[in-house]
């Protein structure tokens, strides 16, 4: 089992090549299309939070919806959990680098070019001046880390993230992706795949978990909360609550959620005072 993320800049042929990727390995692309279906199934009142999801900007979001952040980002996670849970998939974008950190048989990739080269390229592909290319370079470079940013805390401008970084100035789409390839085929096999699937599978089950607790105890309450899962449905709930009141209403909600089987209710309570 395997799972190639690529992280990209505009302008730097990384759509192309995790297409050209997927393709020649024969793995699934989970691209626009694949992720538009999936976040169709979204609770209705994360709609706007899976559009951004779904589209990796989203100018004035942070700004409607900052109080919710932390049930977004675990909605995020979940995602791209299920995603990777596939197996033999290449995820495009979306912070899945950063989610999936770490997973054995993830390889993640982030496709750059300098600047300019990303100015030229978007001019000849869209019909546009170089000016107005370099202010579609620029604007979109700025959501994508501030979405990056507010999302998860990091930038995904961190190499050490990377297995590799190719910089596409003097290579096809074609000759990159076959650099992809080989580097990839050459990463460490995993012993036990379908213990992997299962335990993706049940981290993703784990992180939409977190999100109805978080969005029904309010973030103020519950945005230290964090749910991790193991496979056949045993749920562990750790950080910390306002009060002893919040941390039994979050037993309750993993209790009564879908595909759970049994909770382990760590958290901590936190009571605070403004006395003395």
């Amino acid at each position: 089992m395997h799972v190639v993320t690529v992280s990209r800049q505009l302008g730097s042929l990384g759509d192309v090549i995790a297409a050209i990727v997927a393709r020649a390995m024969g793995y699934k692309l989970i691209g626009p299309d694949q992720v538009h279906e999936r976040a169709s199934a979204c609770d209705p009142e994360y709609k706007d939070a899976c559009s951004v999801y779904e589209s990796e900007k989203g100018p004035g979001f942070w700004e409607r919806f900052f109080f919710d952040r932390p049930s977004f980002t675990a909605l995020f996670r979940s995602l791209t959990y299920e995603f990777a849970s596939q197996g033999n998939v290449v995820i495009v974008g979306r912070g899945s680098q950063l989610v999936l950190q770490g997973v054995p048989g993830v390889f993640n990739v982030r496709i750059v070019a300098p600047s300019p080269v990303r100015v030229e390229r978007i001019a000849e592909r869209y019909g546009v001046s170089n000016e107005a290319a370099s202010d579609i370079v620029r604007k979109h470079d700025r959501e994508r880390r501030a979405l990056m940013q507010s999302m998860f805390d990091h930038d995904d401008s961190d190499w050490a993230l990377y297995d590799l970084v190719l910089n596409t100035t003097r290579y096809t789409a074609d000759a990159a992706a076959e650099v992809v390839i080989k580097a990839a085929k050459n990463l460490t096999v995993v012993r036990e795949p379908e213990d992997l699937r299962a335990k993706l599978a049940a981290m993703a089950v784990a992180k939409r978990l977190e999100t109805v607790i978080k969005k029904r105890l309010t973030p103020a309450v519950a945005w230290q909360v964090e749910v991790t899962g193991e496979p056949g449905g045993r749920m562990i709930l750790s950080g910390r609550v306002a009060d002893n009141r919040h941390k039994d209403k979050a037993g309750e909600i993993a209790k009564e959620f879908p595909e759970v089987t049994s909770v382990e209710n760590e958290l901590k309570v936190t009571e605070l005072s403004f006395g003395y």
